[in-house]
């Protein structure tokens, strides 16, 4: 997991909406356009909470009698589109293969991380809009808060702990020739608030049953790619697959669940009799 990069201003957020809200239709757009001061402050103070940590603090939203027009403003329009481009284009190049939630699938949508249903003028916000997988932003949902607490990383402003807050245990059977990865999540010295925010993203999104899910078919994939190296002529399985950890935790993090996965084969043991068992 590592931090998205917001999209760049200018233009503001806010002058990124209303150009989206010109090209509405007359209705819409009369309707968006009544409201803007109103639309505007609210932007405003979502920026500001966002920056200063507060965004759990967030009032709830006052705008619900443009609701449909609000949210509208996130459907197929040009606008939209070149926002949705804007957001990725601002990641570094293959930071996006992955869902920034859960780093295992591809994110085919975009998580409105204040929930549009609840608060609609944000359904167009840039910082509002998260990269995701249909997995992860149908399991999020409108759950992002409880007892005042926020329950899920939000990618543009939560720094991911540099702490080995995720651990893996590998393990092999001999007998039947098969190698399994079991996953953990710990606090790993990161400050009580912090553990509190990532124990809930992985808790919710139920991570460590998908990566231990996901880790059999990686295992035996990257197994195969190391005995290729090695029949190359490569020098060793561990150093290919040390290689492999570092390039995936430049992109994803030093605790991504392949870096973490990678990393743990390479110094394994029993590395080259599982090579040996393909």
């Amino acid at each position: 997991m590592k931090q998205l990069t917001p999209v760049a201003t200018p233009p503001s957020y806010i002058d990124i909406f209303e150009g989206i809200r010109d090209k509405k239709n007359i209705l819409a757009r009369t309707a968006l356009a009544v409201a803007e001061a109103a639309i505007r402050s609210r932007f405003s103070d979502y920026e500001t909470r966002l920056a200063a940590n507060t965004l759990q603090g967030m009032p709830d939203s006052a705008l619900g009698g443009i609701r449909t027009e609000l949210r509208s403003c996130y459907g197929p329009n040009v606008g939209m589109k070149a926002l949705k481009k804007a957001i990725k284009e601002a990641q570094p190049k293959g930071r996006l293969i992955w869902c920034p939630f859960c780093g295992a699938t591809t994110p085919g949508s975009h998580d409105h991380y204040l929930p549009a249903e609840k608060f609609p003028e944000f359904a167009a916000h840039a910082l509002n809009l998260v990269p995701s997988c249909t997995r992860c932003n149908s399991t999020k949902d409108d759950d992002w808060l409880h007892a005042g607490a926020r329950q899920y990383l939000h990618f543009y402003r939560d720094t991911i702990p540099v702490v080995p807050y995720l651990t893996v245990a590998i393990t092999s059977d001999p007998v039947a020739r098969a190698i399994a990865a079991n996953f953990a999540v710990q606090q790993a010295g990161m400050s009580d608030a912090s553990w509190a925010l990532l124990e809930t993203h992985f808790r919710k999104l139920k991570l460590i049953e998908l990566y231990d899910s996901y880790s059999n078919d990686l295992l035996n994939s990257v197994l195969r790619s190391a005995r290729s190296y090695i029949n190359a002529g490569g020098p060793s399985a561990a150093s290919f697959l040390a290689n492999e950890a570092q390039d995936d935790a430049n992109l994803y993090g030093d605790y991504g669940w392949r870096a973490v996965l990678l990393r743990g084969m390479s110094v394994h043991p029993h590395l080259n009799q599982w090579i040996a068992w393909l």
